[in-house]
C-alpha cells in the first residue's frame, strides 16, 4: 500500500457469481458480511458481462452494486482461484493499489508453483479456509503473511431444527457432490454394497448438479451391477429448500473425497445434528471431536491430478479402502439408532455453529477494522479462526482507525438542550441498538457545549459544561471502547463517515423511553427486560472516572452499611407537566411511602437497620425528611438546591404559571453561563448511583428513574402516584 491509496474506500469482493456452488459460497460470505459493515463492491473475476445490471442480488437478499473496474478501493478481498491453467489470466485483474488478500481453499499437500508466485508478489495476505493449509503455503514456499478464516456458511436456519432421529426400519445414508474424481464417489457406493448389500433397512442416496463424467459411469456401473442394494443416483440443479430437505432426509451423512477444498456439505448436515462418516483427510479433521463424527483413516498417499489445471499433478491426496468405510458406516448406522445419537446432536449442532455466518460475523468485520472488537467485545468468534500476529500492522493502514478508510460509519448522538438523563438515556438507548446493528461501527457522544450552542442557541436545560470544556462526556467518563480522549474531543475523528439519529430520543424503537410515556414503560411486562439489557450495556461500557469513582464508593460503604435502604427521588412540583395527567405526588406522599415500604418488610422505624436516601433539588424536602426520619437519613449535602423561600412563593403561584419554564433547577441554572459545570452533572449522576443501590426506589416519572431502573437492575421501582 502506498500513500495515495489512503484516500481510496471500500472493499473490492473478486469472485464468482454461482453463489450456490463451493467456491460462489466464499464470494457469498464475503459479500453478506462485509457489506453489512462497510461499502462493498462485487467484481465478477469471471464472465464479467453475464451480468448486466449494475446489482447483483445475494441469497439472503441483500443487494450489492457491481464494480466494472477493480480500482480505488481501499481492500481487495480476492475469492476466485488464482490460476487454473496456461490460459487463466484472471488474476491479472488484481490492481496494485490497496490492501489485497487472497482467501483460498486447496485440496493437496502442495500449492501449484504458480499459485506461490502470484502470492508471493500480487497480495499483502493470504487467508485459508482451514488452519492445516498455513503449514502447506509457507512449505510450498509463501513469503506473505498467513491465515484461516472460515467459509461463512448460511446455516443458521439448519441449527434451529430440530434433530430428528434415525427409524430403525430403515437408516439412510446421503452425500451432496459432484461426480469429481476427487470425490470418490465410486468408493462410497463400493463401501455401501460392501457394508449392506441389498438389506431393506438402509439405504444410500447420492446427489449432484451434474450427470456426467468418467465417475458417474463408474457409480452408474457400479449400481447396476447391485439391483438389490437400495441406492438412490439424483442431479439437477437445487433450491437452499430443496437441498436443505434433502439433507434433512438423510440420517448420516458420508463424504469418501481423497481431497476437499471447502466441505460444505458435511458441515450442513452437521448443522443438523447428523452423525458423519468422513474420510480423514485435513479439511474434514476441524468436524471431529464430537460423539458420532467417524473418520476413516486413509491407506496410502497418491499424486493429486488436476484435469482442470493443464493435467499437471501437484503434491499428494489421500487414497481409503472400502472396507474401511464399510466398517465406519456399520458403526455409524448402530449409533445413529441409540439414544446418544439424540442425546449428543447439541455437541454437533454446537460444533457447526463455528462456521456460521453468525460465529464469522465478527471475524470477518475484525479482519478489515481490528478496533471493531473493542466496540463489541462479546460478539461470537468462531473458534477456527486465526490472523497472523502482524495482523494489526498490516490492515490498519487500509482500513484506519475503527474502519474510517474502508467507509465504516459511526452513529453520533449529539448533546441536546435537556437535562442531564435526558442526554444520557437518549445516548444508551442508541448505543443500545447500535451494537445489535452491524451497519454501526460505534456509538459515540459529542457533548460539546460550543457546538450545542452553534446548532440551537443559548439552552434552557442544559448547564452541565461550558463551551471550552470539550466533550462533556469526558469530564465523567472514560472514553469509550478504545477511544482517547484527544480523540473523543475531535470534531473531525467524530464526525467522518458519520451519521446523526434519526429520532433524537430513539422514539421509533424505544417509545416509551422518555417523558410521560416512561409511565407506561414502567408497567410494560418486559420492563425487566428493558433494565437488564440496558444494565448489560451500561456496565460494559461506560465506566466513571477513578476520582469520581472512589468517591461514589465510599459514600456508598460508609452509609449504607449493609442495611436496608429505601431511596425517595422527590422533584420540584414544577415537573407535574411531565406526569402522567398532569399530576405529581406532593412531598408528604414521598414519606408515607417509606413508612408502607418499611412495614411490608417488618423493619422497625426505629431501629437501626435501615436508612432512607433521598435525592431530590430542595431543601424543604430535605427538612421534612430530616423532621420525620432523623438521623436514619442519608443525602449529599455539597449540592444546590431550591431554597424554601422560594417554594413558598412557588406555592403561591397559579396552576399555569408553575408549569411555566423558569422554576426548575436546571433552569435557574441554565440562564447563567457561569453556573454551567460538569459539577452539576456528577451531583445528578451520583444521586442516580446511590439510587440504584438502594433496596427500594420511591419515584415520579422521571429521566432519572429511568437511568436508576438499569442502573440498579434489582432494585424495586415503586411508582409514587399522586392520586393515592
Amino acid at each position: 500500500m502506498t500513500q495515495s491509496d489512503l484516500a481510496a474506500k471500500g472493499i473490492c469482493v473478486m469472485g464468482r457469481s454461482d453463489f450456490h456452488t463451493g467456491i460462489g459460497t466464499v464470494s457469498n460470505a464475503a459479500l453478506e458480511l462485509f457489506s453489512r459493515v462497510a461499502p462493498v463492491g462485487f467484481y465478477p473475476a469471471r464472465n464479467r458481462g453475464a451480468i448486466p445490471t449494475d446489482t447483483i442480488h445475494l441469497p439472503g437478499g441483500r443487494v450489492v452494486p457491481i464494480t466494472r473496474e477493480a480500482t480505488n478501493h481501499a481492500v481487495y478481498f480476492f475469492c476466485d482461484v488464482l490460476w487454473n491453467g496456461a490460459d487463466d489470466l484472471n488474476y491479472t485483474a488484481l490492481p496494485h493499489d490497496g490492501f489485497k488478500i487472497a482467501h483460498m481453499a486447496y485440496d493437496s499437500d502442495e500449492f501449484p508453483p504458480e499459485w506461490v508466485v502470484i502470492l508471493n508478489e500480487r497480495f499483502d495476505l493470504a487467508l485459508f479456509t482451514s488452519r492445516y493449509l498455513e503449514e502447506i503455503a509457507v512449505k510450498s514456499g509463501v513469503r506473505i503473511p498467513v491465515g484461516t478464516l472460515p467459509v461463512g456458511l448460511d446455516i443458521e436456519g439448519l441449527l434451529a431444527e430440530k434433530y430428528i432421529a434415525a427409524h430403525p426400519r430403515r437408516v439412510r445414508f446421503g452425500s451432496v457432490a459432484a461426480f469429481h474424481e476427487r470425490k470418490r464417489l465410486d468408493l462410497l457406493v463400493e463401501s455401501y454394497i460392501e457394508a449392506f448389500g441389498d438389506r431393506d433397512d438402509v439405504e444410500l442416496v447420492i446427489h449432484s448438479n451434474l450427470a456426467s463424467g468418467s465417475t458417474f459411469e463408474r457409480v452408474q456401473a457400479l449400481t447396476a451391477k447391485a439391483p438389490g442394494a437400495r441406492i438412490t443416483l439424483t442431479y439437477g440443479n437445487l433450491s437452499d429448500a430443496e437441498k436443505n430437505d434433502l439433507l434433512s432426509s438423510m440420517d448420516i451423512y458420508v463424504s469418501t473425497s481423497s481431497g476437499e477444498g471447502y466441505s460444505i456439505g458435511p458441515r450442513e448436515a452437521l448443522a443438523l445434528g447428523k452423525p458423519l462418516v468422513l474420510s480423514g483427510i485435513p479439511a474434514h479433521r476441524d468436524l471431529g471431536g464430537v460423539p458420532g463424527v467417524f473418520f476413516v483413516e486413509p491407506t496410502s498417499r497418491v499424486p493429486a491430478r488436476y484435469p482442470e489445471i493443464d493435467n499437471r499433478v501437484f503434491g499428494r491426496q489421500s487414497n481409503f479402502s472400502s472396507s474401511d468405510f464399510a466398517q465406519s458406516m456399520s458403526e455409524a448406522r448402530i449409533f445413529s439408532l441409540s439414544p446418544d445419537a439424540k442425546a449428543t446432536a447439541a455437541q454437533r449442532k454446537e460444533l457447526a455453529s463455528q462456521f456460521s455466518l453468525y460465529a464469522l460475523a465478527a471475524p470477518y468485520q475484525s479482519l478489515i477494522n481490528r478496533d471493531a472488537r473493542a466496540v463489541r467485545p462479546d460478539a461470537p468468534w468462531s473458534a477456527f479462526v486465526h490472523f497472523p500476529d502482524q495482523i494489526d500492522s498490516l490492515v490498519r493502514p487500509a482500513g484506519g482507525r475503527h474502519g474510517q478508510r474502508i467507509g465504516a460509519r459511526k452513529v453520533v448522538v449529539q448533546a441536546h438542550d435537556g437535562g442531564f438523563f435526558s442526554l444520557f438515556n437518549a445516548f444508551l438507548s442508541h448505543l443500545v441498538w447500535g451494537l445489535r446493528d452491524s451497519n454501526v461501527s460505534m456509538v459515540i457522544p459529542d457533548w460539546d457545549a460550543g457546538r450545542l450552542i452553534e446548532r440551537d442557541g443559548h439552552p434552557e436545560s442544559y448547564c452541565y459544561s461550558r463551551p471550552e470544556d470539550g466533550n462533556m462526556w469526558l469530564e465523567l467518563f472514560e472514553p469509550l471502547y478504545d477511544l482517547t480522549a484527544d480523540e473523543m474531543n475531535d470534531a473531525d475523528f467524530i464526525y467522518a463517515n458519520s451519521v446523526l439519529p434519526e429520532l433524537r430520543h430513539n422514539e421509533a424503537r424505544e417509545p416509551l423511553l422518555t417523558y410521560t410515556n416512561a409511565f407506561e414503560l414502567y408497567r410494560a411486562p418486559w420492563f425487566r427486560q428493558f433494565r437488564n439489557q440496558y444494565g448489560r450495556v451500561l456496565k460494559e461500557h461506560v465506566r466513571l472516572v477513578p476520582p469520581l469513582q472512589s468517591e461514589r464508593d465510599n459514600f456508598v460503604n460508609t452509609t449504607m452499611g449493609g442495611r436496608f435502604v429505601v431511596a425517595a427521588h422527590v422533584k420540584h412540583p414544577s415537573h407535574s407537566v411531565e406526569q402522567p395527567g398532569g399530576s405529581i405526588a406532593e412531598r408528604y406522599q414521598y414519606i408515607d411511602e417509606v413508612r408502607q415500604a418499611l412495614t411490608k418488610r417488618g423493619i422497625v422505624e426505629s431501629s437501626d437497620d435501615w436508612r432512607v436516601f433521598v435525592a431530590t433539588d430542595q431543601d424543604r424536602v430535605v427538612k421534612l425528611f430530616n423532621e420525620e426520619f432523623g438521623d436514619r437519613v442519608i443525602r449529599f449535602d455539597d449540592v444546590a438546591r431550591v431554597s424554601v423561600e422560594s417554594d413558598i412563593a412557588f406555592d403561591t403561584l397559579s396552576k399555569e404559571e408553575q408549569n411555566q419554564s423558569g422554576f426548575q433547577l436546571q433552569h435557574v441554572m441554565a440562564a447563567d453561563t457561569s453556573n454551567w459545570s460538569s459539577r452539576l452533572a456528577w451531583e445528578v449522576w451520583r444521586d442516580a448511583e446511590v439510587m440504584a443501590q438502594s433496596d427500594v426506589l420511591i419515584h415520579a416519572v422521571s429521566n432519572v428513574a429511568t437511568a436508576v431502573s438499569y442502573m440498579g437492575k434489582n432494585v424495586e421501582m415503586v411508582y409514587c402516584d399522586p392520586k393515592v
